[in-house]
């Protein structure tokens, strides 16, 4: 009776196993557009940052040339 429960509990955990790793191709982040727009929506944030960046720190270089002066 022991053994039965064991391998019951024992198949059961191995067949859940095995239902995961099929079923995580379908289910875990498949949808490829998805992702896509994730990445652009990023890469136009870095654009627009770098577009900030460069006169921020024309100005820093700026305001350093005026510091050296005094």
């Amino acid at each position: 009776m022991k053994n039965k429960k064991i391998f019951f509990i024992i198949f059961t955990l191995f067949l859940f196993i095995i239902f995961i790793s099929i079923l995580s191709n379908y289910s875990f982040c498949a949808d490829q557009k998805l992702v896509n727009t994730i990445k652009k929506a990023f890469e136009q944030i870095e654009d627009w940052l770098i577009k900030l960046a460069t006169p921020a720190a024309a100005v820093a270089v700026r305001c350093g040339s005026f510091y050296e002066k005094i």
